[in-house]
């Protein structure tokens, strides 16, 4: 009976060692007062390492639960109202400038899909802006698109704002696929569609349609410092912080650099730092601070045959980063694809650096495939790819890709038949 009780002391001690870190004091029955504090002594500690504990435990799983359970009402309602304070503050700024009325005058807000507990929620995560241009033909690659950012994002830590800039052509049934993505990620997600009407009309060409130029209209309908621009094409794998937050020194724009830097050659400018306007991070609050509105309209007004991957380069030479290739990437096929890329470039660029960023990227921005990624046809080699002058060009790794998140949205049953998978 005694060998048995010291075994159960001995387990007792252990436990408590384990739990608290705390050695058992052996103290001798002792019926003073001065036993007693002793006793009650380590016991205190004792019980105080124990709430320490528990509180750890609470904290961890309040953490992984995103306060779901105990800030219950933060996705209790969806709100939708045709108004967007920010975009009335800017329209009232600039309204009297006789450059940007006629565009501002024609444009107004849709529709402002958010999540009631919205300031909340921006209050205790990083708020990350992007823009998306978006007409009537674009609508399931711009879901894709938006839904990869979704998935890949911090869902505890970031919060996105969508600015979608709307041609006339879209209709009430397409929007309606995009709010419901703030109804699927209701902690994570608002957005703001603008309806553009005709402005930058005179882009539409066999290259681009009006509705790539929207983004040139940011920096005077959007109240924020900064923002990111993605194309339809674009598939992003982790969260847009690091970019969101990059340094940008005195540059007014970040972006990948592009091999068609004759662009703005004839206008007397030889940039060696010629980049694709797909995926930038435009730094607002300078382009206003100088001036560079008035210039941008300026130039658009007077010119035709442009495209704004021109615009930008022009207007904001010679101030442009590159965003490092870690961050954005185009979808290369391989290392002999990233060679023949570099060959082509002004810039002398580190291959290494290049394939490096190209194993782990960010953003993957789908340019070298054409039909685009989500054809059926793209698997097909073509003239407008790099590898096709190898001989043994294939797409398939990111039509896959591609298709994979699509399968994640909604809407995969429309997709396929978009895409002609069915």
């Amino acid at each position: 009976m005694i060998k048995r009780k010291k075994r159960l002391i001995k387990r007792k001690d252990k436990f408590i060692k384990k739990a608290t870190g705390i050695k058992r004091i052996k103290i001798k029955k002792n019926k003073s007062k001065k036993g007693n504090k002793y006793k009650k002594y380590y016991r205190n500690i004792i019980i105080s390492k124990l709430i320490i504990l528990i509180l750890f435990i609470i904290y961890i799983f309040i953490y992984k639960t995103n306060l779901s359970l105990f800030l219950g009402n933060d996705n209790k309602k969806i709100i939708e109202n045709n108004n967007y304070e920010s975009f009335t503050k800017m329209k009232l700024r600039y309204i009297n400038n006789t450059l940007f009325k006629p565009y501002l005058e024609t444009i107004n807000i849709i529709s402002h899909v958010y999540n009631e507990n919205i300031m909340k929620l921006k209050k205790r995560k990083t708020n990350i802006h992007i823009t998306v241009s978006l007409n009537n033909r674009y609508i399931y690659p711009q879901l894709v698109s938006i839904e990869s950012v979704l998935i890949n994002c911090n869902k505890h830590k970031t919060f996105l704002t969508y600015h979608i800039l709307c041609a006339p052509d879209v209709t009430e049934n397409n929007l309606s696929i995009l709010k419901s993505l703030v109804n699927k990620y209701p902690l994570n997600l608002e957005i703001i569609f603008y309806n553009m009407n005709n402005n930058f009309k005179k882009f539409d060409n066999w290259r681009i349609s009006q509705a790539t130029a929207y983004r040139l209209a940011t920096p005077i309908i959007l109240d924020i410092n900064r923002l990111i621009h993605l194309d339809g094409d674009t598939l992003t794998l982790k969260d847009l912080t690091k970019m969101y937050k990059m340094d940008m020194k005195d540059n007014y724009i970040f972006g990948t650099l592009d091999v068609l830097s004759d662009g703005i050659d004839k206008f007397g400018i030889k940039s060696e730092k010629f980049i694709n306007a797909g995926v930038v991070l435009l730094n607002l609050e300078k382009i206003r601070n100088d001036n560079k509105t008035i210039d941008l309209f300026e130039f658009i007004n007077s010119r035709t045959g442009i495209s704004d991957q021109t615009v930008f380069n022009y207007i904001f030479y010679p101030k442009i980063g590159i965003l490092p290739y870690e961050i954005g990437t185009w979808n290369f096929y391989d290392e002999s694809d990233i060679r023949q890329y570099t060959t082509f470039l002004r810039t002398k660029i580190n291959v290494t650096e290049v394939t490096e960023g190209f194993k782990n990227p960010t953003i993957i921005h789908s340019v070298l495939c054409w039909p685009k990624i989500w054809s059926v046809k793209t698997i097909y080699a073509t003239t407008y790819t790099y590898c096709k002058q190898r001989g043994d060009c294939s797409c398939e790794k990111y039509h896959n890709l591609w298709h994979s998140y699509a399968n994640k949205t909604d809407y995969y049953e429309e997709i396929q038949h978009y895409t002609g998978k069915k």
